[in-house]
């Protein structure tokens, strides 16, 4: 699929044509509907990396019996390992996965690519039956807990990864208060015992 800038003043402004009309990538900004658009002034978006998080975003899963977002850090070489294993091993027994990290957002990326980024991860969140929220580290990352937080508002079921056997609360929930009561006060430390779970829920 080609895409195309239809605004010079906002590089998120990006449609694609379908039966001979304009639509919008990102819906959530710029509606469904189609768009009036000067085709005299188009530019065709060339960058590998901004049609990678184009593609992404508008088909953030692949094939599998449930979608399962993969929330968790992604700012350094262990995190995304973990990240994914898990989602690996979530793909083997048959589910589909959203890995952010699979789109990664660095000092050189451009507008266009961080929108599509965020705009992928509210899409996948939405689009999602289940939450697999890796909650290693100190203290939870950020970006995890606003993910944890939007999910359970969404009525997700939210399954907290923790294989950090250090333990920095308490013994029953091994998080802050408050996301522990997000997810039921339960963690795992394997992501097979989480599968198991998936599982009883087909």
């Amino acid at each position: 699929m080609k895409y195309y800038y239809a605004d010079r003043n906002d590089e998120t402004k990006v449609v694609y044509e379908l039966e001979g009309k304009y639509y919008a990538v990102f819906t959530e900004k710029f509606g469904s509907e189609p768009l009036e658009v000067d085709t005299d002034s188009l530019s065709e978006v060339k960058g590998a990396k901004e049609i990678q998080s184009l593609d992404k975003y508008l088909n953030p899963y692949g094939n599998g019996r449930l979608n399962i977002y993969m929330a968790g850090p992604l700012f350094n070489e262990g995190d995304r390992y973990s990240n994914q294993l898990n989602s690996d091993a979530l793909r083997k027994a048959g589910y589909a996965t959203f890995l952010p990290q699979e789109v990664v957002i660095d000092k050189d990326s451009s507008v266009l690519v961080k929108a599509a980024c965020f705009y992928m991860d509210f899409k996948a969140i939405n689009l999602c039956q289940i939450v697999v929220a890796n909650c290693n580290g100190i203290e939870i990352d950020s970006g995890t807990a606003a993910e944890i937080g939007m999910c359970y508002a969404l009525n997700k079921k939210i399954f907290a990864y923790k294989s950090d056997v250090r333990n920095y609360y308490n013994d029953n929930y091994k998080l802050n208060n408050f996301v522990g009561g997000l997810v039921d006060n339960k963690t795992y430390s394997d992501i097979n015992e989480i599968i198991k779970e998936i599982d009883k829920l087909q």
